[in-house]
């Protein structure tokens, strides 16, 4: 198992100093808690939240770009094997997620369950490498 750490709530001005460090969580339930510490800060919100994971302390970690929506959300890997959770194929729209106070759209065909999503940040703290429910 790793530690991983996370970038949520930075202040996109602090230029990610030492004033404004990345979140580590290094248990299940601590990222469980990461979580539904989100969705509940940003249920009212207009677009889902955009996070990104990456094992702590490892420079040369892959990493993810997670979109945590109140019932869906996706997963974007950063690696040699990356790729996205795939969901309805049939959808053609897209979504808009917000990462630290940029909005960006992704594939709505890349949203999943939320469940899945939580499952895929779980398999990813516990081998530090590619979740299964990700796809080239």
């Amino acid at each position: 198992m790793v530690a991983l750490e996370i970038w949520y709530d930075q202040d996109t001005a602090n230029d990610l100093g030492e004033g404004d460090p990345a979140i580590i969580v290094a248990t299940p339930d601590e990222l469980d808690a990461f979580v539904d510490r989100v969705l509940e800060e940003t249920k009212a919100h207009s677009a889902p939240p955009m996070i990104e994971v990456s094992v702590a302390g490892n420079p040369s970690s892959p990493a993810m770009h997670v979109g945590l929506g109140q019932e869906r959300g996706f997963i974007y890997y950063m690696a040699a094997d990356g790729g996205w959770t795939q969901g309805d194929q049939s959808r053609e729209d897209v979504v808009t997620y917000v990462y630290v106070g940029s909005a960006s759209e992704i594939a709505g065909n890349t949203e999943v369950p939320l469940a899945d999503v939580r499952r895929g940040l779980r398999e990813f703290m516990a081998t530090g490498g590619r979740p299964t429910i990700i796809r080239p």
